[in-house]
């Protein structure tokens, strides 16, 4: 913009200048005729520890030629110094070079540089491990060109989060990381494929990702990347903000998205052929402790055959051959699920098998029901399209044994239905289940470590609820769920005696599978 001719007074006091007219008194500049100031940005001066005059300022016309003179002599005269560093861009002054950066002590430092040094800047900039903190968040706030992939997930980039273009949800985890100062353990020797449809399932190999690509931990500034939202979650009834409304953990939203991404591949396994699992040992896996031991196969979905026992034709009454085939399914199912928990891979093989046997037939209960396409109240229906009647047919009926499909349709199915529960929250419901710390033969030594774990999903589900319905009726409906796992367990008890008078009358042939993982041991 034009300024006009100010000749710089002395005896003028040099601090807080607020405008280019104040720096040019303070710098005792004699701009005069058509002098111009052009390209010049003025940034952070309301933060005087933070002031940084960062483009390249292009003088024409009427400049006086002892430019670089007169600042020195005009600074050193005052008291004051101008701090240069290589890491900040030049102005050029009548062929000479001026560089400017931040200022920590008042407006300026205590010390002064003045230096022509355009090949060491040049060098600089091409090198962004040595730029200056201030000039990292300036690059920063630069645009990602239209299309730009985020460099850790390969969706689609948002912005350039600290030093690298990447999406939020990248943004958001390396931060929460971070701040949190968490740790993460690979079960495949940290070679994950690391992309946005499966980026949640290791977070070990995507952290390392995140610091391969250039993510610099030391660009978050923890007064601004605090952990937690900045803003409070409305009522549902759209009234004014509740200073009492409970605000998500750090790692809620993470949670979420790591456990609706693995309850995707869930679903992506059940449509699969899975290796055979025989206790021989003649083929696939030999146990129960084998198939825990082996490879996740939630991850090998795209190289295993899709199963054409599960697509659905048309509906049909069930057998027991039905129902023997989904049960063996979803106990595998289940045991790839709980590998996907960090906590579970890190405890012993001992608490690993309280764990699961605790929770596998519960696990094969809630998603016949909860993913039982709705052909109404009285049907429980398989992906296969094979149903199960409240009246139950004779097909799936055995002698001696309680029925408890009726209990499984009024109890757990149709609360779940009328509650609305999304994809998503019957994960974290799951989980909360799963990290149980009363477990059967779960050691002492485990048992708050457990209870821990299921508050975070407690907590995330809670939360999750929340921020749909708003507070009050996500108390309501919050406190219905919990209120169901009282039902849940008591069906699965009923079921254990179920396979007790099959293992002792042998009028069905338990699948040695599901015998191993369900049946309870004699005390």
């Amino acid at each position: 913009r034009p300024v006009a001719a100010i000749d710089w007074n002395p005896s003028s006091s040099p601090i807080m200048a607020r405008s280019p007219q104040q720096l040019s008194t303070l710098f005792g500049l004699n701009l005069s005729g058509t002098s111009m100031l052009t390209g010049a940005t003025l940034s952070g001066l309301d933060g005087i520890a933070d002031f940084s005059l960062h483009s390249t300022l292009g003088l024409s016309g009427g400049l006086n030629g002892h430019l670089n003179e007169n600042l020195a002599s005009a600074l050193a005269n005052s008291g004051l110094g101008l701090l240069g560093t290589p890491s900040m861009p030049q102005s050029t002054m009548n062929g000479s070079s001026v560089s400017m950066s931040s200022m920590s002590n008042g407006l300026f430092g205590p010390s002064s540089s003045l230096s022509n040094h355009s090949s060491s800047s040049s060098h600089l900039r091409n090198d962004p491990a040595k730029l200056s903190p201030t000039y990292k968040r300036m690059a920063q706030r630069r645009k990602v060109p239209e299309g730009e992939l985020c460099a850790v997930c390969s969706d689609l980039a948002t912005g350039y989060h600290y030093g690298v273009a990447s999406c939020n949800g990248c943004k958001t985890f390396f931060r929460r990381t971070i701040v949190s100062e968490q740790t993460f353990i690979c079960q495949y020797n940290g070679n994950c494929d690391v992309n946005k449809n499966i980026r949640c399932a290791c977070r070990h190999c995507r952290f390392n990702k995140c610091i391969q690509v250039g993510m610099d931990a030391k660009a978050i500034q923890n007064d601004r990347d605090r952990i937690g939202p900045t803003k409070k979650i409305k009522m549902g009834s759209g009234s004014d903000e509740d200073p009492n409304t409970p605000q998500p953990r750090g790692g809620d939203q993470e949670t979420v998205e790591a456990l609706l991404n693995i309850e995707n591949l869930c679903a992506e396994l059940r449509k699969r052929v899975l290796p055979e699992v025989r206790n021989d040992g003649a083929h696939g896996v030999a146990s129960v402790e084998n198939a825990l031991n082996s490879p996740c196969l939630l991850y090998q979905t795209d190289e295993m055959k899709f199963d054409i026992g599960t697509e659905f034709k048309e509906l049909y009454p069930a057998s027991m051959k039905d129902v023997r085939m989904w049960n063996i399914k979803e106990m595998r199912i289940c045991i790839e699920w709980v590998k996907t928990f960090d906590l579970y891979c890190k405890i012993n093989a001992y608490d690993q098998f309280a764990l699961l046997r605790n929770f596998a037939f519960a696990f094969n209960v809630l998603n016949r029901v909860y993913y039982s396409p709705d052909h109404g109240p009285d049907k429980i229906v398989y992906l296969s399209g094979a149903f199960i009647l409240r009246n139950t047919q004779a097909d799936v009926k055995l002698s001696g044994c309680r029925l408890i499909y009726t209990r499984q349709m009024d109890e757990i199915m149709i609360p779940l239905r009328r509650l609305q529960i999304s994809t998503a929250e019957f994960a974290l419901f799951k989980a909360a289940l799963f990290f149980n710390p009363d477990a059967p033969d779960l050691s002492s030594d485990m048992k708050m470590e457990v209870y821990e774990e299921r508050n975070k999903y407690l907590s995330a589900l809670f939360m999750l609820i929340v921020s749909k319905v708003g507070l009050a009726s996500a108390i309501q409906k919050y406190g219905a769920l919990l209120m169901m796992t009282a039902s849940i367990q008591n069906i699965i008890t009923t079921n254990e005696e179920n396979m007790q008078v099959m293992e002792l009358f042998k009028n069905w042939e338990m699948d040695p599978f599901v015998k191993e993982l369900c049946l309870k041991r004699p005390a």
